[in-house]
């Protein structure tokens, strides 16, 4: 309807037809598609004349006008809108001196590798691949969300992309997938630009969310809030959200207690380092899948020395088939040996005390000073015990080095911490603390491992 924009002006025309119209000719005459009965009445008392004449110019004869209520007009027209914004907000994310497309996270076609037909699955990850394929066959309905955690290179994005994988498959089409980190930058420059709706629209009407590193959330409030809104437009609507982290929930640092309460209210599983028997069957897979096959007795050499995670077996295994390509010789465990000789191996390791106490004191925000003084409010004293027992499970130091180097404390004070951590982790004792943002609560055993686990990084 050009002469009708053309007739009322631009500026009426925006105000009361762009977005709020919808224009139908049928044999019966003209019907015009309003959102609302005010918008109808406004239009037959200052417009009526416009568009008649407008109608007769256009099709050369009068033409009778309907108005007719279209309560989802405004609705449909949003929609079209905040997609095309989408569009807009991505470009606004880039940097200034970017010309080519922005950095994305993979998208699961990107990595046809990442199936769950093709994890490897063992001790170590059993219960995180069950539920895995629980999710595929039910995304939503048994658990909300998922959250897999562990340590880095354990499998958790390969069945994040091995779920939107299967889920794609089986016809869900609206599945996003990126990192925390992504999703924050994207957060910011909607925030920046003004497109905060778009953004809002691109993720909240989705079938399946997946979301790595969410651990990356940490210490960014503004995020987390926008998160736990976008989190809670999938509750109680069978759409699913799938989560990875290097942490627990409970275990991420300077999250909201609500956030990381929702994320426990779903499955929590961990993925622990590989097995020797499931490190051999990683290394035969993706020996497979590179075109090669091992022989029994490299597989067993390898997983053997190799005793990290999936990322140090395919570092390795990537040494070795260069070798061979490069010097044209077969693969015998003789020419393994050959190329692994000086290889990284990762293997638990016994590390300093400086390194227990600077890890301890980053965690509970406190200082190293903190730890060697006297002051004994409950964060400082929780976090001086737990120092106290990693020191002498992770470093070759007596009870009297740790207490020596602790401020010139006696060596009963780390015996009595040692023994009483070991009563809490037996008896399985939950242990509570404020840190920067919220109360904290885990049990013994787990804050002692997310602490070991901190300190050997």
């Amino acid at each position: 309807m050009t002469g009708v924009r053309d007739a009322v002006g631009v500026q009426r025309w925006r105000v009361w037809f762009d977005g709020a119209t919808d224009f139908h000719v049928t044999p019966e005459g003209l019907t015009v598609g309003v959102a609302n009965l005010f918008i109808s009445d406004y239009l037959k008392s200052h417009f009526a004349d416009h568009l008649a004449a407008a109608a007769q110019q256009a099709f050369g004869r009068p033409l009778p006008i309907t108005y007719l209520v279209q309560p989802d007009l405004f609705q449909k027209r949003r929609a079209q809108n905040l997609a095309g914004e989408v569009a807009a907000m991505e470009r606004l994310a880039l940097p200034a001196k970017a010309g080519p497309k922005p950095s994305r996270r993979p998208s699961p076609e990107s990595r046809p590798l990442f199936t769950l037909n093709n994890f490897v699955v063992g001790p170590c990850n059993q219960m995180a691949a069950a539920a895995a394929a629980a999710a595929v066959q039910a995304p939503g309905r048994d658990f909300h969300p998922l959250f897999m955690h562990g340590s880095c290179g354990v499998g958790k994005t390969h069945l994040l992309y091995g779920i939107l994988h299967a889920l794609r498959k089986a016809g869900h089409r609206a599945v996003a997938c990126l990192s925390a980190e992504q999703f924050t930058n994207e957060y910011v420059a909607a925030m920046k630009s003004g497109c905060m709706d778009a953004f809002r629209f691109r993720y909240r009407n989705l079938d399946v969310l997946a979301i790595d590193d969410v651990h990356f959330l940490s210490g960014k409030p503004g995020t987390q809030e926008e998160f736990l809104h976008t989190f809670n437009e999938f509750d109680g609507q069978g759409r699913l959200v799938v989560l990875a982290s290097d942490s627990a929930p409970r275990e991420i640092e300077a999250i909201q207690d609500q956030l990381a309460s929702r994320f426990s209210a779903g499955l929590v599983v961990k993925l622990m380092p590989p097995d020797n028997d499931t490190r051999r069957r990683i290394l035969e897979a993706k020996a497979l899948q590179m075109g090669r096959r091992l022989t029994p007795e490299v597989l067993n050499f390898v997983a053997d020395r190799v005793k990290g995670s999936v990322r140090d077996l395919e570092g390795a295994l990537t040494r070795l088939i260069a070798f061979t390509a490069l010097l044209k010789q077969p693969l015998t465990l003789e020419l393994a040996r050959q190329s692994l000789a000086d290889f990284a191996v990762s293997m638990p390791r016994r590390t300093g005390l400086p390194e227990v106490e600077e890890a301890v004191s980053a965690f509970f925000g406190v200082t190293v000073s903190d730890i060697h003084s006297d002051r004994k409010s409950h964060s400082i004293s929780l976090a001086r015990q737990t120092a106290m027992v990693l020191a002498r499970e992770l470093t070759d130091l007596s009870f009297a080095d740790i207490a020596r180097h602790m401020g010139g404390k006696n060596h009963t004070t780390v015996l009595a911490a040692c023994k009483k951590w070991q009563t809490l982790v037996t008896s399985g004792t939950e242990v509570r603390w404020s840190d920067r943002t919220d109360r904290r609560t885990m049990t013994a055993e787990s804050l002692l491992a997310h602490l070991r686990e901190r300190v050997q990084r």
